[in-house]
Parts: C-alpha cells; structure tokens; sequence
C-alpha cells in the first residue's frame, strides 16, 4: 500500500495539544531505497504540526499515515536521455531530492540541473547529500545555490530567484529541447516567477511540472 513514485506525498495525522492535526509531506527517499519511506519535517516557528513531530515523537511511537498521493512526477524508463531542470527553494527541496535520487540511478543517460533557492548557507536543507551525489554522479547532477543573501561574485547567484534571475540561469545553463523537463517546487511566488519565465521562453506547459 505504501510503494510511492518519486515526487509524491504523504499525509499525517498529528494530535497537538488535544486536537487532530492533517499535514502533508513529500516523500524525499526514492522508491529504489528498500523498506524505506522517509520524510523531512522543517519545524516552523508556531507550526502546530512540525513542532510536534520534530519535538516530540520518538522511535516507537505510531502515527496514522495515508497512502502516498500525487502527481508531480514523470514516469521513468531506462531508455530516457533527458535533462532534468528543477526549481526548487527552501523546504521544496524534497520532492526534488526523491525524482533527483530516482533519475540517476533509473535513467543512466538522463542529467540534472538543480537551481537551489535559500536566505544564507546554513539553510540549505540536504546540503550535505546534495554533495554527496553530485561526487558520486559526476557531470549527471549540476547544482546552482541561489542565496538571498549570499555573496558570490557572479550576482546570478545572489538574491531572491524572480522572473529575470530564472530567465538568466535558464538562459545559461539549459538548452530547451522536447527532452527537457521542468519541476518546479518551493514558496508560492518563486514557483509563480519561474512558471511566467518559463512562459516567456516558450517552453511548452506540457513540460513543467
């Protein structure tokens, strides 16, 4: 009942403070990790929810989870040689990580471009494994971190990513062809921004997800 394709959910049942809480989650393992399921909880300042599961639950404890749901993926196949091209910013990142984990290790002649949206570098969420699969994967996995307030010379790479900076990372470092694919995940108006970029680079909408 809870096989999962990468880039779906789940949906929790938490009780806070005596009452009943429903909160989704993207699922950020791949379905190829075995007996897995896993979830990232970003606790947020007065989240009911977060507090409760990054506080409070403990190895042993039972929650009550509903299948995996959604559909913010595309299907894998093996003979693929596609490019991969994901937004994402924040805690948006988990669903990204599962197609990302699930890609390279699915479709050997597919690569990945990943634009990462974050205030500062302490709040990179799955920082560490990011790296980790980009060693281990090479030239397949490309990862751009954008930072709100980061300090790179090349200033494409610092601020907030709005229409203009989605437009100029696309422009730069993808090549639009029908093998392309957008995923597009994180805080409301950066997926708006990179949604109206993608627009007026005539990307078909078949193609961003």
């Amino acid at each position: 009942d809870y096989r999962f394709i990468q880039g779906q959910y789940l949906t929790l049942k938490v009780k806070a403070n005596g009452h009943e809480l429903r909160r989704s989650y993207s699922i950020c393992s791949s379905p190829l990790d075995p007996g897995e399921v896993r979830i990232a909880v970003k606790q947020v300042e007065g989240g009911r929810a977060s507090t409760e599961l990054v506080g409070n639950l403990q190895p042993g404890m039972k929650l009550e989870v509903m299948t995996p749901m959604g559909s913010f993926y595309t299907l894998m196949d093996a003979a693929h040689h596609k490019h991969y091209v994901c937004f994402a910013g924040g805690s948006g990142i988990t669903p990204i990580l599962s197609i990302i984990k699930t890609v390279l290790r699915v479709e050997h002649g597919s690569r990945l471009t990943l634009f990462y949206g974050n205030t500062d570098e302490n709040r990179i969420i799955f920082r560490n494994k990011l790296e980790e699969l980009r060693a281990k994967y090479g030239d397949r996995l490309q990862v751009h971190h954008i930072l709100t307030f980061g300090m790179d010379e090349d200033k494409l790479f610092n601020g907030l990513i709005t229409v203009e900076k989605a437009t100029a990372l696309t422009r730069r470092f993808v090549q639009d062809n029908a093998d392309t694919e957008y995923f597009i995940c994180g805080p409301e108006p950066m997926m708006v921004n990179v949604s109206e970029s993608l627009d007026k680079l005539g990307v078909d909408k078949k193609r961003v997800h």
